[in-house]
């Protein structure tokens, strides 16, 4: 329960930070995340297309965006850019600043969720963030094998984030294996762990990075952009503090990562 309950908690309290992103980044991440606001030419080139079409028109297409939005964030699957294009906007691509920026104000006065871009690999890619903070409704709503999967989520992170966020996919294997997880069986809890680990990675939560290391090639594994910005560091770290019933600070590297600002989780 504790695994689960604090890492929707952290979810939940995202909003309360700087834009989701409350604990430092390391400066060799690939990737870079932002509240969607588009430029002034882009979006000063998108409002002359937008005059070209009725207002009832643009409505819809907002509305029509908001919803695609919606259905790819059910699935935790990041929205790309050019999906957008062909699947809502069609002929009309160049009004993507405007009309992004009309379901950017629908859902948040609607469902009071934020639309984020997400720069991965030099393409653009769309999140949204929910600004409620209901986390026993969350506890509440979701599914059994969603609460298996966040608790599976909230491990992998933890070890990441331990390891200095590089940890090779073996050394991730092994320390699993003795948890009873193992990639060539099918967990009661967990399914197919191996697919599960590669969801998490098409979800944005973890990196895959291929390396030449002493070792020869490796797999090392990261924390993604949607991790960073749903998941706070700080209470991954005193997730881990937990377990072997010790203070934070024990680990000073990751302890000053987050400035010191620690509390005690409540269990």
């Amino acid at each position: 329960y504790y695994i689960t309950n604090n890492l929707s908690m952290s979810q939940n309290k995202r909003a309360k930070t700087n834009g989701g992103l409350d604990d430092a980044q390391p400066s060799t991440s690939s990737s870079n995340t932002s509240q969607s606001t588009p430029d002034a030419r882009a979006l000063a080139r998108s409002e002359q297309a937008k005059a070209q079409l009725s207002a009832t028109d643009v409505k819809k297409l907002e509305v029509e965006l908001a919803r695609f939005l919606l259905f790819a964030d059910k699935k935790n699957i990041p929205t790309k850019k050019q999906d957008i294009v062909k699947h809502v906007l069609k002929e009309h691509s160049r009004l993507l600043p405007s009309v992004l920026e009309g379901a950017r104000k629908y859902l948040k006065q609607t469902f009071d969720y934020s639309v984020c871009e997400v720069e991965y690999n030099k393409n653009k890619y769309y999140i949204l963030r929910n600004n409620i903070v209901l986390p026993e409704l969350q506890q509440l709503t979701r599914p059994a094998h969603a609460l298996s999967q966040l608790a599976l989520l909230t491990i992998i992170l933890s070890m990441i984030h331990m390891a200095n966020n590089a940890l090779d996919e073996a050394d991730l294997w092994e320390t699993l294996k003795i948890l009873g997880i193992d990639k060539s069986e099918t967990h009661v809890d967990f399914g197919e762990a191996d697919k599960l680990l590669n969801e998490f990675v098409k979800q944005m939560y973890i990196e895959k990075h291929k390396l030449t290391t002493s070792k020869g090639l490796v797999t090392q594994l990261r924390w993604g952009m949607r991790a960073y910005h749903e998941v706070k560091m700080s209470d991954i770290l005193l997730f881990v503090a937990s377990i072997y019933d010790v203070d934070a600070s024990v680990w000073k590297k990751q302890f000053s990562s987050h400035d010191g600002a620690m509390e005690t989780p409540s269990l």
